[in-house]
Formats: structure tokens, sequence, C-alpha cells
């Protein structure tokens, strides 16, 4: 009896303080996007900056801004896997070159796959144009089950956005973030909601959970050591 409650102490002491690290991380993931949707919300509604205001900016991330210039027709990048509406198709990443000489990556919109064996064809205004759009960067690395190799020539079907790949593509510097043109802009293809992956509620909800996996775990250790003291108690009235 006494060999059970050792090994069944050893094994609440190595699951226990495995639950509640996970409940405690998702609390912090809770605070990161409960931070990252407030400002969201309270950016959108700004009114849009210059594209060196933004450069300047300690976090330009969803902040609103208008840039001139025009687009690299021969040049862009597919973002491969990207669904939308329950259809596969890319997302579509473009150079634009400004009117003061710099290089900015502007994210045009989703577009349909279509065939697997052809990339699709992109219809570019080449005029000097006015863009509206967000500032966005990837929040952390994808997961990748696979180098990412980027083939010669263009368009580049690729699997990830990596900032520093782009610049050595285009081979000229752009900034750490890029443009998520707002519907109805020139070049605007079907423009997909600006959302975080998941909720901050959701975080939450898995925190809770994993608290109260680590609470079923310690009262059932309680109900079993009492249940095994009983026993053994039995025992020697016996």
């Amino acid at each position: 009896m006494f060999g059970f409650r050792l090994k069944l102490t050893l094994l609440v002491i190595a699951i226990l303080p495995v639950l509640v690290t996970l409940g405690f991380w998702q609390l912090s993931r809770y605070e990161q996007k409960l931070m990252l949707e407030q400002a969201y919300e309270s950016r959108h509604a700004l009114e849009p900056y210059s594209l060196s205001q933004v450069q300047h900016h300690d976090d330009p991330l969803y902040l609103p801004f208008t840039v001139s210039g025009r687009f690299d027709l021969d040049r862009y990048f597919l973002l491969d896997n990207q669904v939308f509406q329950g259809e596969a198709g890319y997302e579509l990443f473009m150079p634009f070159l400004t009117g003061d000489g710099e290089w900015l990556l502007i994210d045009r919109g989703w577009i349909v796959g279509g065939d697997r064996e052809l990339l699709p064809e992109v219809t570019t205004d080449p005029g000097h144009l006015v863009l509206t759009g967000s500032a966005y960067k990837p929040l952390g690395k994808p997961f990748m089950l696979a180098e990412d190799v980027w083939e010669e020539g263009w368009p580049k079907r690729i699997q990830a956005f990596d900032q520093f790949k782009v610049s050595e593509a285009i081979e000229s510097a752009t900034p750490d973030f890029f443009m998520v043109l707002r519907a109805g802009q020139p070049g605007a293809e079907q423009i997909r909601p600006m959302v975080i992956n998941l909720k901050s509620e959701k975080h939450l909800g898995y925190a809770f959970q994993w608290f109260a996996m680590a609470l079923v775990l310690l009262l059932l250790y309680g109900f079993q050591m009492i249940r095994a003291g009983k026993n053994n108690k039995n025992k020697h009235d016996v």
C-alpha cells in the first residue's frame, strides 16, 4: 500500500506543475490578445498617417497610413495555402515604390488558387496610385514542416512570409511591416477581415480548463490517499 501511495504522489508531483504552468501561460496569452484587440479597435478609426510617421512609431501594428507611388508590375509573391470561404487560394503581396523612392510591400488581398500547376495571373494598374491601408506584420514565426525554399524567377510561390527574404528577393530594404490594403482601394483583391487568429476569450477558457484539470487531479489524489489510508487502517484493525 505504501508503494501505491508513493507512486501516486510522484505522478501528481510530475503532472500538477505542468497543468498549472499551462493555465498561467494561457492567462498571459489572454492578456496579450486582449491588448491586440484593444489596439486594433482604437487604431482602426484613426485618420491615416504618412509612411514616415508609421516608420517612426514605437508600435506601428494596425496603424492606418497612406502612400503614393507605383506597383512593381513584374514581381510579386503568392503566399500559399490561404483559404477564404472554404476555397483555397493565395494572399497576394506586391512591392510598391513610393514617390520618395522607398520600397514597401503591400498585401493586395486574397485571390483564388485554381490549377496548382499554373500560377494565377495578376492584373495591376501601371499608373501612379494613392493607397490607404493598415500596417501589419506577422506575430511570431509560422510552423513549418520543412524549409521554405523560394525558387528563381517571378512570381514566387511562398509558404511563409519572411521579411528578410522579401528584401533579398527584391534587392531593396523594406520596413519591418507591410500594408494591408483597405477594401475598395486601387489594386485591392478580396480583402479578408484583419482578425486576430484566436480571440482573447478563448485563451481565458483554455486557462480555466487547465486549472480545472489541476483541481480535479488534486481532488482525486486526496480521495485516493484517504481511501488508501482507510484500507490500511482496516487491515490493521483486523
